[in-house]
């Protein structure tokens, strides 16, 4: 073979060797950082730090526990003298029952029973399960109505639930499915996996699409509750299948959570009601002058066929 040919073929068999090593150089490399990324979001994003309990109610109240098969649910039951109904308040991702208690005293001096939980992996809830979900929220809030049926010293048959951010949307679908809640009210509720991923991400921002999307797919994957979101906790079906009434309360200045996301409640929805209030911040509903007052009356007129009121 002439010099020449020779050399070419070596320069192009070289120049092949190089690029194989350059694409599996690049190869590893992306499965470095996908591990390293999958460490990041399951240790910062996927698992809820677990904040000190600040605050403590005002009145006297008695330490819960609820035993699962896949962890103990611990919390705080208020009791009123009237016991007109029970209500159970659901905190959001990352959150506590602690969280909760500025939301207890105007309802047990209206006469209602409060019970305050900390969800499953938040808290002072222990969990079995490898990572805490969406699935964690609903089964919480089951096993409270369930341990609410069970006291004969509560008021069971009237059982409402008042659920803030991921608890609201965790709420609503057990609304969906279990007729033994009264009624509803959502505060700062997400209605969207876009506006779950960053409620959840806080201050990590990423793009919605792809990673948010990605996020909001692995968070699932990983509470091994994938293909039961896709199929049961479709949020369209649910929010249009709401059992007992539901109310939403949001605030026009809530950045976490966008005021877009009522858009959804008005137009596509069985929700009773949309409120939407002007205080600032995404914790900052229940500080309304009219919170309350639009509570209450919502109480009492759900018994109604249709409210479907904007305040």
């Amino acid at each position: 073979m002439p010099f020449f040919l020779q050399s070419k073929r070596d320069c192009l068999v070289s120049f092949l060797r190089g690029g194989i090593m350059m694409t599996y150089l690049l190869f590893i490399a992306f499965i470095a950082i996908t591990l390293f990324l999958r460490r990041y979001i399951i240790l910062y994003i996927f698992t809820p730090k677990r904040k000190e309990e600040k605050k403590f109610p005002n009145s006297t109240y008695e330490n819960i526990e609820m035993e699962l098969g896949n962890g103990t649910i611990r919390g705080w039951l208020m009791k009123s003298e009237r016991a007109r109904g029970c209500f159970l308040l659901v905190h959001g991702w990352g959150s506590n029952k602690s969280d909760m208690v500025r939301y207890a005293d105007p309802l047990v001096a209206n006469g209602y029973d409060v019970i305050l939980v900390d969800v499953l992996g938040h808290g002072q809830s222990k969990s079995t399960q490898k990572q805490v979900s969406i699935e964690s929220f609903v089964q919480s809030i089951t096993a409270t109505i369930d341990y609410v049926r069970e006291r004969r010293d509560v008021n069971r048959n009237a059982i409402f639930v008042l659920g803030h951010s991921m608890g609201g949307i965790a709420a609503s679908i057990v609304n969906a499915t279990d007729g033994r809640i009264q009624a509803l009210i959502t505060d700062s509720m997400p209605t969207s996996l876009k506006s779950i991923s960053k409620s959840m991400a806080e201050k990590v921002t990423l793009p919605y699409i792809p990673f948010g999307w990605l996020f909001v797919s692995w968070f699932l994957v990983r509470g091994g509750v994938f293909f039961k979101a896709r199929r049961e906790w479709n949020l369209e079906k649910i929010l249009k299948n709401q059992q007992s009434p539901a109310v939403a309360i949001h605030s026009i200045q809530d950045k976490k959570v966008p005021i877009s996301n009522v858009d959804v409640l008005l137009t596509d929805s069985n929700f009773k009601q949309v409120i939407k209030v002007a205080t600032k911040g995404h914790h900052n509903c229940v500080k309304d002058k009219y919170f309350w007052a639009y509570v209450f009356h919502f109480i009492l007129s759900n018994e109604r066929d249709n409210v479907d009121e904007v305040y």
